[in-house]
């Protein structure tokens, strides 16, 4: 038997037991309710003779949002329905739902370069390089502007800025060099750093020397690889979810993205 069928046997267009502001969904930009009837799902109900708001005279968006409903049974065989609605209509695909601040934590990164130390003797010198942080990194509680939008795409937007993943932090490569001009020797060391969440300033690519003519010469390298410039601004995160499906079939997303003013 379809539902108009049953519907016939009673009353035809169904009946509304109950509508109230729904709880459980993440809207503040639009009015959600959930509505209880019988006989007939409400979006059946409404189209025939529009539903009022809570509490008011009225009505609920001719063009309102509706979701899949809730079928049940009483012991009067008669069917019930429970079904959220959105007091707005779904346009181009996506309609926003809900916006409201939010505090994130957030970390600057700090910078890095190098300094140099060199000695001299009458018969020996040194000169070497080391890394020298001009700035910490710094976190903080940044506050970000959260938007909720009802869509039909599946796909979540790309982050462009703060995101740790596959940003190219400071690596600094260090080579030391001694020839001793008298003996007619030479000696060489190298080493490399990584420095995460340091960021490349100035000067961290640089040389240091210490000569005696004839009798020895030192330096020392430093050559910096990595990013030198670092943002915060800009979408922070992109996240799609399920949400619920209209009665047509449509599956429906909830996207989420925030941003940094």
């Amino acid at each position: 038997m379809s539902l108009v069928q049953r519907a016939d046997r009673f009353k035809g267009t169904g009946k509304i037991v109950s509508i109230e502001p729904s709880t459980g969904t993440p809207f503040t930009q639009l009015d959600s309710y959930v509505i209880n009837s019988t006989g007939r799902p409400a979006s059946v109900i409404h189209a025939q003779n529009p539903i009022h708001k809570p509490g008011t005279t009225t009505n609920i968006d001719a063009n309102a949002t509706f979701f899949e409903p809730n079928e049940s049974y009483g012991g009067d065989g008669v069917p019930r329905f429970s079904q959220l609605v959105i007091d707005g209509q779904l346009t181009a695909g996506s309609v926003k739902v809900s916006e409201y601040n939010e505090y994130f934590t957030v970390t600057d990164p700090g910078v890095m370069t190098t300094e140099g130390f060199f000695a001299q003797g009458s018969n020996s010198g040194a000169a070497v390089r080391v890394p020298r942080a001009t700035s910490q990194p710094q976190t903080y509680r940044r506050k970000g502007l959260v938007e909720v939008f009802l869509t039909t795409s599946n796909d979540a937007d790309t982050e462009d800025a703060y995101n740790d993943d596959g940003v190219n932090w400071c690596a600094i490569s260090f080579v030391t060099f001694y020839s001793d001009l008298e003996n007619d020797t030479a000696s060489v060391s190298a080493s490399y750093r990584t420095f995460n969440k340091y960021l490349v300033g100035s000067g961290a690519s640089d040389t240091a020397s210490a000569t005696t003519a004839g009798v020895y010469s030192a330096s020392s390298s430093s050559r910096a690889t990595g990013a030198s410039i670092y943002t915060t601004t800009g979408i922070f995160r992109s996240k799609v979810v399920p949400f619920m499906r209209k009665p047509d079939g449509t599956q429906l997303y909830l996207k989420t993205n925030v941003t940094f003013s």
